[in-house]
């Protein structure tokens, strides 16, 4: 199954933007505002997505920019198995989560150890910070998570260096 035309269409996850079979809605970059169940159908699309068809599903969320919307199925879904495997997919789709730090530094608390380390990953891959302020902020953040003993308290001591080494670039590029 390796050739494009070996995949059968109902086995991957862009049998879920057939038109004629499916009401699609489709995700791009404004963030989905609508009801408690639409959102947890959108969650519920893009794990179904991921389990049956990680690669297929990837990219189509990268081909539609699709940040915030994985953001909001993020927030949406209880079961930590699930929010790992959304967290998981920013990272994996190549998406830029740049502007979504925030967030992220909010899901590396997460007291699920995969939720937190996913989230680490996707900080790990941001390649371009606004401001050293932003960094300074997420070190206060890592500190705190540090001190408090969170079970991923080595590897955010290794993020905290990271982001050390990034506002000391930073500051030498000022200079």
């Amino acid at each position: 199954m390796s050739k494009k035309e070996d995949i059968n269409p109902e086995d991957s996850a862009e049998k879920y933007f057939d038109e004629e079979n499916y009401s699609t809605l489709i995700i791009g970059a404004d963030k989905n505002e609508g009801s408690a169940e639409e959102n947890a159908g959108i969650a519920g699309l893009l794990i179904e997505g991921l389990k049956e068809n990680k690669v297929g599903a990837l990219r189509l969320l990268k081909e539609q920019n699709a940040q915030l919307a994985l953001l909001n199925a993020i927030d949406s879904v209880t079961d930590t198995k699930d929010r790992s495997l959304l967290v998981a997919a920013c990272w994996e789709s190549g998406l830029d989560f740049t502007n979504h730090f925030d967030e992220f530094m909010k899901l590396l608390g997460d007291s699920d150890p995969l939720v937190s380390l996913e989230a680490l990953t996707v900080l790990e891959n941001i390649e371009n910070f606004s401001s050293v302020s932003v960094l300074e902020s997420g070190i206060k953040k890592l500190d705190k998570l540090i001190q408090s003993n969170h079970i991923n308290a080595p590897l955010l001591e290794d993020l905290r260096l990271r982001f050390e080494s990034i506002i000391e670039e930073m500051n030498s590029a000022l200079n």
